[in-house]
């Protein structure tokens, strides 16, 4: 079973910036080498409807195994508040699996 993850809050209209690192080991002692994986993460609501996708092209990648997500303000501002399922699924080399999962929220905009 993958143990939930719930990732920082997304405010609409402002900079999202969510930085990932992968590790071989829970110690974070031997970097796992992710530059040639497959990223896609998808949120849906409660009613299992898609909110939004990052395909991989979100995910730039850092060190070997670092990827970095960065959301515009203009993204933002698109997104709808309320807090919504997440899974983020990576294409190796041996196959497809979910690395994480848990849930994020989209917070209204306060100040436009």
């Amino acid at each position: 079973m993958i143990p939930e993850f719930n990732l920082m809050p997304i405010r609409q209209g402002d900079t999202y910036v969510l930085p990932l690192s992968f590790w071989e080991d829970e110690c974070e002692t031997t970097a796992m080498d992710v530059t040639t994986d497959v990223f896609k993460l998808m949120a849906k609501n409660s009613a299992g409807v898609t909110q939004f996708t990052w395909d991989n092209a979100a995910f730039v990648v850092g060190e070997p195994n670092e990827r970095t997500v960065t959301l515009s303000a203009a993204t933002t501002a698109d997104y709808t508040a309320g807090e919504y399922k997440y899974d983020l699924q990576v294409t190796t080399a041996t196959g497809t699996y979910t690395w994480m999962q848990g849930y994020i929220q989209v917070q209204s905009q306060i100040t436009s």
